[in-house]
């Protein structure tokens, strides 16, 4: 994965920024959902340590991968859970102290911020929007089924070309500041950055474990440890 000096962090004008366990707090109303969707689908429920490891990646991702779930029990299962989450557990989503405080003096600086998350796009906005936070942002991009952009490389990807960064992130390549940088809690928002060259800092403050905190990049472990990062 690409590696970058953390006292670089300060001159990278694009920062991205992970929704679940980085912007908002969501894992209240996620695991509640899991919860009804386990029982209502009559699939044994996994313990919670396991549920935690839901929150972030795909949701089918966890489901088949971890649990070794078929296809169609997953997408059961899916359905289940998003129909009691957009009901009840969404709005519940708060965002984490000094995060609203951050991105606002970022943008002040003239960073551009935006959102590349697992979430359904539609979702994400919704969630911001609820919070206030949906004006803060130069782009909230998430998932969309019906395009395949179902995972975290495709949401950056999608992301970057929305922002007209491509040819941007194409010659910082040869650089050594990028031009962006990928925020997140869980792993698989560093792979997701580094499929398109770009490097990651995992916060310590979401959904993340022992995985993350062993993959040997930059971890900021409080939002004013990732200020200082982020703005010197």
């Amino acid at each position: 994965m690409t590696a970058l000096a953390p006292g670089r962090l300060t001159d990278v004008p694009v920062v991205l920024l992970d929704l679940d366990g980085t912007i908002v707090d969501s894992g209240p109303g996620i695991l509640a959902a899991l919860a009804h969707a386990f029982a209502e689908c009559g699939e044994p429920l996994p313990s919670e340590q396991v549920l935690r490891t839901f929150i972030g990646p795909p949701l089918t991702e966890s489901f088949e991968g971890t649990l070794g779930l078929a296809p169609e029990r997953s997408e059961q299962l899916r359905l289940a859970y998003s129909a009691h989450y957009q009901e009840r557990g969404l709005l519940s989503a708060a965002p984490y102290a000094g995060i609203p405080e951050l991105v606002r003096s970022l943008t002040a600086r003239g960073r551009t911020v935006a959102v590349a998350t697992n979430k359904p796009e539609t979702t994400a906005r919704r969630l911001l929007a609820h919070q206030g936070l949906d004006g803060e942002f130069a782009l909230i991009g998430g998932t969309d089924r019906a395009t395949g952009r179902d995972d975290k490389s495709a949401v950056i990807a999608s992301v970057l070309d929305r922002l007209d960064l491509r040819s941007a992130v194409a010659e910082a390549a040869s650089h050594e500041v990028p031009a962006a940088v990928m925020i997140g809690d869980r792993l698989h928002d560093a792979e997701g950055a580094a499929a398109h060259g770009l490097p990651a800092v995992l916060v310590g403050w979401g959904y993340g474990g022992e995985v993350e905190l062993s993959a040997g990049l930059p971890v900021a472990r409080t939002v004013e440890e990732l200020s200082g990062m982020l703005l010197g």
